[in-house]
């Protein structure tokens, strides 16, 4: 089977492996890529096959059936042990020493892929295209559902790839142009919900309180404030109406 043609047969690499992150191996800088080291008779298997050149792997989770897509960097990792970023393995949902299961993989030239940061402040930085391809270039391939690290400068921004294409789950980023489109950062979500949520406190207890506290008189003296409320038994016409018996008086004297 051709590592770049479509095919209905099963897979012909399937290897059970014990997950180990790069920061145990000699080279933890392979941390920023999606590169994997595995053991020699791995590589014997493929040439055995005929798998050609270059490689795609599937590598999938036991513990929590989740799976995404790598190549390979070397065939020096001791028998039955996979050297795999951690990062990937935080997507997986594994940890150190647990087994995954590695099979041999296809993927079409990517052409487009469709990306969701988390926080909008990655889409303000002076160079969002460098940043980016200089993330991917330790990268065989990219698949769908996983979540990458971008660094700009001294920060790093984790990116969702939210969808790839032509086709599938993952793309080839071998030899080939990619079109990136960009979603609504998660945080604007994030921070939009937080402002609906107190809105909605606020209109929920938002009581009508009586004023409670000392009124003062213009000269700073304190005045009594009295609220009465009035009795049911009260009755309205207890209230009888007094004409104004005093005198009144123009602005400029008497009248």
């Amino acid at each position: 089977m051709s590592g770049w043609e479509s095919s209905d047969e099963p897979s012909l690499l399937e290897e059970v492996l014990m997950c180990l992150p790069f920061d145990t191996y000699r080279n933890p800088e392979l941390e920023s890529g999606n590169k994997v080291v595995l053991p020699p008779s791995c590589l014997s298997r493929l040439k055995d096959m005929g798998v050609r050149f270059p490689w795609l792997f599937k590598i999938e989770s036991f513990k929590s059936e989740k799976s995404s897509h790598c190549g390979v960097l070397e065939f020096c990792a001791d028998e039955g042990f996979v050297y795999v970023p951690r990062w990937m393995m935080d997507n997986l949902g594994i940890g150190e020493g647990e087994d995954v299961i590695l099979r041999d993989a296809w993927a079409m030239m990517g052409t487009r892929m469709k990306l969701q940061p988390h926080e909008g402040a990655f889409l303000e930085v002076g160079d969002v295209r460098g940043a980016l391809e200089g993330a991917l270039r330790g990268f065989s391939c990219l698949s769908k559902g996983d979540t990458i690290g971008v660094r700009c400068g001294e920060r790093e921004f984790l990116v969702d790839v939210l969808d790839v294409g032509p086709g599938g789950d993952v793309i080839s980023l071998i030899d080939t142009d990619c079109a990136a489109e960009f979603a609504t950062p998660l945080d604007y979500y994030l921070n939009k919900e937080e402002e609906e949520e107190e809105e909605e406190k606020e209109r929920e207890g938002g009581v009508f309180r009586a004023f409670s506290g000392v009124a003062r008189r213009l000269d700073g003296g304190r005045c009594a404030v009295a609220v009465k409320k009035k009795k049911k038994e009260d009755k309205d016409d207890d209230q009888e109406f007094k004409p104004f018996s005093g005198r009144g008086r123009l602005l400029g004297g008497p009248f």
